[in-house]
């Protein structure tokens, strides 16, 4: 699902950041701040300080579970703004959401209870993280918000995030 608008209520923090211009980024996606060196390109990368939809994180030679216990040190929040990638274009700054509640798509779908922590999904074949995606998680590690509400065998969900820039980070 692309360019959703996944905010739903609750107070909005916001910050600009730079995106670099072959980078497209869509309404709705989770997004990181390289802030580091080695954090994309299977770990071949000098932090820059951009922001990127999660789907660039990608440490070298890591698992699905080092992906996602590495972005929680560098979660920035939700897009609230679209932006083409286009190579050789010029870099834009893009809104992201560090707090507020949003709604996004749970795979695989389960049964969540308000209070729950939840983390990014991603494919284990290739270790890439859903920019749109979240899954349960009951690991604090990788934690990048609660559940706000309960649902039996929920496909969608209410949540609240927590970001290196939010409240009471997990």
């Amino acid at each position: 699902m692309a360019n959703v608008n996944r905010y739903v209520n609750g107070e909005k923090r916001t910050l600009l950041i730079n995106v670099a211009s072959g980078i497209t980024v869509e309404l709705g996606d989770l997004m990181f701040i390289d802030d580091a060196d080695n954090l994309r390109f299977n770990g071949s990368s000098t932090g820059d300080n951009y922001g990127y939809p999660i789907e660039n994180l990608r440490i070298s030679g890591s698992s699905l579970e080092l992906n996602r216990a590495e972005l929680k040190n560098h979660f920035l929040g939700v897009a609230l703004d679209d932006k083409d990638g286009i190579s050789g274009g010029f870099d834009r700054k893009l809104t992201i959401a560090t707090s507020g509640q949003f709604n996004f798509d749970l795979k695989p779908a389960k049964t969540i209870r308000v209070g729950q922590m939840f983390g990014s999904s991603g494919t284990s074949t290739a270790s890439n993280l859903l920019n749109q995606k979240i899954a349960q998680t009951t690991d604090s590690n990788i934690a990048l918000g609660y559940f706000t509400e309960s649902k039996v065998h929920a496909k969608t969900a209410d949540v609240i995030i927590r970001t290196i820039f939010g409240s009471g980070l997990i």
